[in-house]
This record gives C-alpha cells, sequence and structure tokens, in this order.
C-alpha cells in the first residue's frame, strides 16, 4: 500500500495539468456539498448549547410568530402560541415538568444606553423570558448571575442579562457592566450578568439573536398601552421545558391536552360567538424540545434539502468528469499495465493500484474542499441574513465541526471509490499484445 502511494505522489507529479484539473473539480465539488452539509447540520440537526438537551420538551409543535389573538389558534385548532396566563396555568398543574420556561416568540426591539451616557441609544434585539429560563436550559452565567423567578415578580426591580456577544463586541469585555445602569427604551434597568459564550437563548431564527433578555413582568414598563403580559386571549409565548426522568410523552402531552381544555373553559364567557363553537375543537401537540423552537428549520428545511441534492448532483458530475479524465489515462498508460500483467500483477492487484490513486486525490481534494466550504458558508449566511444594509447576526459557524469534518472525509472516500472504479476495472483488462504493439520501443 505504501508503495502504491509513493506512486501514486510520482504519478500525479509527472501529470500537473491532470492533477491541477482533478484537484479544482474535486475541491469545488466537495466544497459545494460540504458548505451545504454545514447549514444543514447547524439549522436542521444541531442541539441548543444547554445541559441534556435531549431532556427538554416544547408545548406545540408550529411555528407561529409572533402574536396570535383569541382563544382559538389555526384552521387546525393546534395552539402553539400562548399567553402568560395560559403559562402559569400549565406550570401550576404540570408536575411532570422538572422546571417550565416560557420566551417571547419574535424579539423585542430596544433602545440601550448606559446610564449617564450622552451618546445615542443603540438599537438592539431583546427578548422577553420567563425568570426560570435560564435555570430550565441549564445555563451558567459567564459573569454575574442570571435571571431567577424573584426578578421576574411584578415590583421587583428592572434586571437584564446580556448576551456574550454583545459584551465582547460593543463593551471590549468589560466586567464593569455587570451591576451598571442602562436606560432601555427610556427606563433603568440593571445589567445582573452575561450569558456564556455560544449560548443564544432557546430559539434559532433568521431575525436575530437576543442581545439582551429582559424578565416578562417587564414588558408592560417596556411596551406600555400595547403590552400584553395582562391579556389572556393574546398569545406571544413558546413554551420549553424540561421533563422528570421517566416521564412518558404521549402521556403528559394528553395530560397537557386536558389542562389546555380547563384553561379554556374557563374563558367560555370573554369569547366571542365563532370562538364558542370553535374552543372544544382546540388541541396541542409536546414536541421535542432539544433544538428548542425551530423557527429557522421550518423557514429553510425544505431549501436546504433542495440545495443539499443540487449539490450532491454536482458531485456526480464531477465525478463523471474525473472517471472520464481516469479512463483516458488508464488507456494511454495500457503498455505499462501491459507489463505489469507480464510481470505477475493480478487484475486485483491492478485495481487497488488505481483505487489507491484516485481516493488519495479525492482526500487531497477534501482538504481543499474544506476550505472552499468555509468561504462558501460564510458567503451564504452573509447573503441570506444581511438585512437594511447591515449584518443581521445568527449563530451559525462557517469553521467546519468535528461533524462535517467527518462528512467531508467519507464523502471524499466515496467519490474516490466513484470515479476510480469503473476506470480501474477497465484498464485492468490489457490486450498484452495490443497494447504492447501500439507502444514506443
Amino acid at each position: 500500500m505504501l508503495s502504491d502511494l509513493r506512486d501514486a505522489l510520482r504519478q500525479l507529479r509527472k501529470a500537473p495539468g491532470f492533477t491541477t484539473t482533478a484537484l479544482i473539480t474535486l475541491a469545488l465539488g466537495i466544497g459545494a456539498t460540504t458548505a451545504i452539509f454545514t447549514l444543514v447540520h447547524q439549522v436542521m440537526l444541531k442541539s441548543l448549547p444547554v445541559t441534556k438537551p435531549g431532556e427538554l420538551w416544547r408545548i406545540g409543535d408550529k411555528d407561529r410568530c409572533c402574536n396570535w389573538g383569541g382563544y382559538t389558534q389555526g384552521d387546525d385548532g393546534n395552539f402553539s402560541l400562548f399567553s402568560w396566563e395560559a403559562y402559569k396555568h400549565f406550570r401550576e398543574h404540570t408536575p411532570e415538568f422538572t422546571d417550565l420556561a416560557a420566551l417571547q416568540a419574535g424579539n423585542a426591539p430596544l433602545g440601550v444606553r448606559r446610564a449617564g451616557s450622552q451618546s445615542p441609544a443603540d438599537t438592539r434585539n431583546g427578548e422577553y423570558v420567563s425568570g426560570n429560563f435560564f435555570k430550565t436550559l441549564g445555563v451558567q452565567p459567564w459573569i454575574g448571575r442570571l435571571m431567577t423567578d424573584e426578578d421576574d415578580q411584578e415590583g421587583a426591580p428592572s434586571v437584564a442579562v446580556m448576551s456574550y456577544r454583545i459584551w465582547q463586541d460593543k463593551y471590549g469585555s468589560d466586567p464593569s457592566v455587570v451591576g451598571a445602569g442602562y436606560q432601555i427604551n427610556g427606563h433603568p434597568f440593571t445589567v445582573i450578568g452575561v450569558a456564556p459564550p455560544g449560548f443564544f437563548g432557546a430559539k434559532l431564527s433568521g431575525w436575530g439573536m437576543p442581545d439582551f433578555w429582559l424578565p416578562l413582568t417587564t414588558e408592560p414598563l417596556i411596551d406600555g398601552a400595547t403590552a400584553r403580559l395582562k391579556r389572556p386571549n393574546t398569545n406571544f409565548l413558546d413554551i420549553v421545558g424540561r421533563v422528570r426522568p421517566g416521564t412518558n410523552p404521549k402521556s403528559l402531552e394528553a395530560k397537557l391536552k386536558v389542562e389546555l381544555y380547563d384553561w379554556l373553559a374557563s374563558h367560555v364567557p370573554d369569547m366571542d360567538p365563532g370562538e364558542k363553537q370553535l374552543w372544544q375543537q382546540q388541541t396541542l401537540h409536546l414536541s421535542p424540545g432539544d433544538a428548542g423552537v425551530t423557527s429557522m428549520r421550518e423557514q429553510y428545511q425544505d431549501g436546504l434539502k433542495l440545495l443539499l441534492v443540487a449539490s450532491a448532483c454536482v458531485l456526480l458530475v464531477a465525478c463523471g468528469n474525473l472517471a472520464n479524465l481516469m479512463l483516458a489515462r488508464g488507456l494511454r498508460d495500457r503498455a505499462q499495465t501491459s507489463v505489469r500483467v507480464a510481470l505477475g500483477a493480478s487484475r486485483g492487484r491492478l485495481v487497488r493500484k488505481s483505487l489507491v490513486e484516485s481516493i488519495m486525490l479525492a482526500t487531497i481534494g477534501g482538504v481543499l474542499g474544506i476550505a472552499v466550504a468555509y468561504t462558501a458558508t460564510k458567503l451564504i449566511v452573509h447573503l441570506a441574513f444581511q438585512t437594511g444594509g447591515r449584518d443581521n447576526y445568527v449563530p451559525i459557524s462557517a469553521t467546519p465541526s468535528l461533524s462535517v469534518l467527518l462528512f467531508t472525509l467519507g464523502i471524499s472516500v466515496l467519490t474516490g471509490v466513484i470515479f476510480g472504479i469503473a476506470p480501474a476495472l477497465l484498464t485492468s483488462h490489457a490486450d498484452l499484445v495490443e497494447a504492447l504493439r501500439r507502444a514506443n520501443r
């Protein structure tokens, strides 16, 4: 095998034109496929960066951003957004959840300025969350502390948690932000802590990630007359909880449906005539919450699947072109193959030699493809989420992860076999006399 590798390197060095063409073709084919797989992995396959994400379950299975008014929801009556009152009802009556947290569907545009500063307020994304939000996800603070239920009480001091990205990019990792006063939409808040690196909340979306997390009870302070917290028929919250070990999800879902029914029944006098006819048909579903609220997954999954199929087809075309090049090269070297056969080389030996060369070529192309994939992923993310003349931050990293590297390795080896096996089999059937008759001295 080592002899085959040395011989393959020597042959590739002797044919720089062929080698360059093959490597560029492979780098583009493998790089495009790897770039799309990077996006598929991070948007559709990756779990939240939290403690034991497999224990998280979401009440609801639809992406309904960002408000839904009334006591009925959707044509199918499938509740996925909930009011503050409904959330508290579930939390009080469902001991199967060790913790049950609520988070705003969508975001809250905030004007943020450090207290005492004369500079204009920065426009930031905010998100209202319940006080047990960070505890439910099992997240620890980077510095300071995170919110608790005591912070999410009416009359409690107004506090906020800052994202690590903003703390690093805007405030230069200054530890003095913890405990400092800030003006948020003109109201005084105190930043009590910074979330850990890589944490972006419980929702991956394409419209910007939270820069600040605020207690839900501060929503009336920020939004004033448009506040939704005290309106039982205004649904604007997603609900994610951590289920106790051993809990049967089907049984829990059935219990939650009964709880929804009971809560709706308590509001029959408040319903309009149409809602009174439909409220008994309302239902909900429990869905895995390891990826949180999958708004970006639902938005982009069809397009990503299509792109993955398209990039795979491009790679297959590249394999076909390279197979033709390898076949032409093999036929050109039939005299050399004939000498090998005359010296005793078996057909299997010749096939192995050809496959070693093609797999080595594909592996080098895969390494170059990683660089292509990194650049392509950054470009796709930039083009997809650039809004209003500025970059809209989403936590999708172009840096290849271990899963992406293993995928690239696997697809490189598979590519080498695909474009190498047919030429290897065909050129191993050498007509010795005919090949030598056409050869020079």
